[in-house]
């Protein structure tokens, strides 16, 4: 995490002739210019370090053409047929809450012109179209009776198709989305119209403005990165030379525009704010990567978060929104993904789709409960922790890292943990060793021998959480050695909590 800096302005006033000086300071925060240089000077906020779980939820036209298996049923038609009449923003928080989340929200905006937010900008928005409802309001609303922060995430894809309605605060001009608008696309000297980024930069910041969310996630299309990663036209921020450089995304002016309106705001608001991006979108430092549906390998030097799908993709038809030929990820994996991203610096923002009526099926509800309440035994291991020198113990490693890496082949690339597998996480001088799988009677971690970072006599006590049972440990050289209770205290991972001198 970043060193938080506060800018301080003093103001000497000496007097001279033998008086008193007097010494004042005023702390002010000064305001972001829209360049990167200005905008690095943001630092990931103090209280976003102690969030490691969030869950935010894919819901549009495009779960109605998934629930009717209707592939000629495009974005637009589906509008008429998505009512959304079981929607209750207490119900989906309570949701949240019961899987043990600590932050979330919805996707504001996603594959189509239209907008999940209550628009003073264009007919086309969730309150007018669809369901009739404010989704991103009431859910910030009801997210903040609870004193749970909110996210809101940006899906735009290709620009001019996903505009309707005006185009923006500076020109009136009305897009139809029946009509083909796509010679937005090429009529900027064969780049996207600039009055289509105006039209964007309008509908992010008015939600902003609107709803006043602690964190704002673009995805693709915000910087165009991914789509050459993916390509393989790009490695670790660097344009392969033998490749196309031909680049879609927000131009840098708008993205700097937005991102210090937004930080901006967050001084107005008197609160501390994070963007999340994806890969090399925007400068190193100024905000959160994300590594969609995916992992890294390694602990990493900087805090970050992955968005992670619920569902496995078996049919890829609109995949994120709810698709009943697409099976639920188990409550196992989930756990084992978040105690894994967890000791590496991250944190999991969970997508949990709702059906097109706006409830949950019973097989997401099954896996969240369980969630839950595995998080309400072990928690502690999980929340307001930092990683510790080491992630982790144990024979299995990532076959696959980085975007889409734990979604390609229906989760073929997911883990399959041992009970030699261990990660590790720390909070103050406790240290928590969890292990992946059930290991037995007894257990040896040789990261923990003395011989190793725990120097002897440095262990106060040892217990399995959920457990009441007293602990058998021996502190040996090649490893700390743990006898265990017959009874698991807790389905899936295992936390062992070592206290520390």
């Amino acid at each position: 995490m970043r060193i938080k800096i506060k800018i301080v302005s003093f103001l000497f006033l000496l007097t001279v002739f033998g008086c008193n000086s007097t010494v004042q300071t005023v702390n002010k925060q000064e305001k972001y210019e829209p360049n990167w240089s200005s905008l690095r000077k943001h630092n990931t906020p103090e209280w976003l370090d102690g969030m490691k779980f969030g869950m935010y939820f894919h819901w549009g036209p495009q779960t109605v053409a998934c629930e009717l298996e209707d592939k000629k049923l495009n974005n637009l038609d589906a509008i008429e047929y998505w009512t959304g009449e079981k929607f209750d923003a207490k119900v989906w928080v309570d949701l949240m809450e019961n899987a043990g989340a600590q932050f979330g929200g919805p996707v504001a905006w996603h594959g189509s012109g239209l907008l999940n937010w209550d628009s003073d900008l264009t007919d086309w928005n969730s309150v007018n179209k669809g369901p009739k409802v404010d989704i991103y309001g009431s859910l910030a609303t009801e997210l903040r009776k609870r004193n749970m922060p909110v996210i809101s995430s940006f899906h735009t894809g290709d620009f001019w198709s996903r505009m309707w309605g005006p185009l923006s605060k500076k020109d009136s001009t009305y897009l139809n989305p029946y009509n083909d608008n796509s010679a937005y696309a090429t009529s900027n000297n064969g780049r996207i119209a600039s009055v289509i980024f105006d039209g964007w930069y309008d509908r992010i910041s008015e939600a902003i403005g609107k709803y006043q969310p602690d964190m704002v996630w673009f995805d693709t299309g915000f910087g165009g990165t991914v789509d050459k990663e993916l390509k393989k036209e790009m490695y670790k921020g660097r344009l392969l030379s033998d490749q196309s450089n031909v680049h879609r995304g927000v131009p840098e002016y708008y993205q700097q525009k937005l991102i210090s309106y937004y930080f901006n705001k967050g001084i107005d608001w008197g609160k501390e704010v994070e963007v999340i991006y994806k890969s090399h979108d925007i400068p190193a430092g100024i905000g959160m990567r994300d590594i969609e549906n995916g992992n890294l390998k390694g602990l990493q030097y900087d805090p970050w978060i992955a968005d992670i799908d619920m569902s496995h993709h078996v049919d890829w038809t609109a995949t994120w929104f709810y698709n009943p030929k697409n099976p639920i990820k188990d409550a196992g994996t989930l756990i084992d993904m978040l105690v894994d991203i967890t000791s590496k610096n991250g944190r999991i923002l969970l997508n949990v789709p709702p059906m097109a009526d706006g409830s949950f099926s019973d097989s997401v509800k099954k896996e969240l409960y369980a969630i839950g309440t595995w998080l309400k035994i072990n928690g502690q291991a999980i929340y307001n922790t930092i990683p510790w020198i080491y992630y982790g113990e144990g024979p299995t490693e990532l076959t696959l890292t980085g975007h889409h890496a734990q979604g390609k082949h229906s989760g073929k690339f997911i883990p399959k943990y041992t009970s030699e597998d261990f990660r590790f996480t720390q909070n103050g001088k406790i240290l928590y060793a969890i292990c992946m799988e059930w290991p037995g009677e007894s257990v040896a971690i040789k990261t923990l021998g003395s011989n190793g970072k725990l120097y002897p006599n440095t262990i106060k006590s040892i217990s399995l959480i959920g457990s009441k049972e007293t602990l058998s440990w021996a502190h040996t050289p090649d490893a700390l050695v743990v006898q265990l209770p017959k009874q698991k205290p807790c389905e899936y991972a295992y936390v062992l909590k070592i206290e520390r001198f």
